[in-house]
């Protein structure tokens, strides 16, 4: 069974990474459903079952928010599912570190801008990766790991890059600009 969970946990880090390579809201809310559904058949072969749930009810928001944008009240009542699912599959004080984690991705995911969501996204590992650690799943940790490494090159892929090159181009016009007044 413990094979399987890590067998199950390692197809769970190749979706992290995905996610945050994609520029598409859309896009990277499918592959987050994808995602949580693989992290809560781990989650649940590890036997933390808040984890599986939260994870599980992640995936659901996706689906809600992929296809319910328009309704102001998803946002506010997936935070409150959040939290009953917490209380009704507590199992310590690292209950609360997953909770914490699924608001920040609910926050982060409920942004319309690709770009908003990288960035909130930055704070969510920390969370999931303490609940990971003190729980000892260590795929969890490496798929933590890799999921904020994967949000950090997406931010300068999709973000910084960009505008460095912008900046490149605007200095080149602005050259050629300036030989020709000369």
């Amino acid at each position: 069974m413990m094979l399987l969970a890590q067998i199950v946990g390692l197809v769970g880090i190749l979706l992290l990474v995905a996610i945050f390579q994609v520029n598409d809201r859309k896009t990277i809310l499918w592959l987050q459903i994808a995602s949580g559904l693989t992290w809560t058949v781990y989650y649940a072969l590890m036997g933390a079952y808040t984890g599986a749930g939260l994870v599980f009810l992640g995936a659901v928001r996706c689906y809600l928010f992929a296809n319910y944008r328009d309704k102001e009240w998803l946002l506010p009542m997936t935070i409150a599912a959040l939290a009953i699912g917490t209380l009704i599959t507590w199992e310590d004080w690292t209950s609360m570190l997953a909770l914490m984690g699924m608001i920040l991705a609910s926050v982060a995911l409920w942004q319309k801008d690709p770009r908003k969501i990288r960035m909130i996204s930055l704070f969510i590992a920390p969370f999931w990766m303490t609940y990971n650690y003190v729980g000892g799943s260590y795929v969890g940790i490496a798929g933590d790991t890799v999921t904020f490494l994967s949000v950090v090159i997406g931010i300068v892929r999709f973000d910084i890059w960009p505008l460095i090159q912008q900046r490149k181009r605007r200095a080149q016009q602005a050259e050629v600009v300036e030989s020709n007044l000369v």
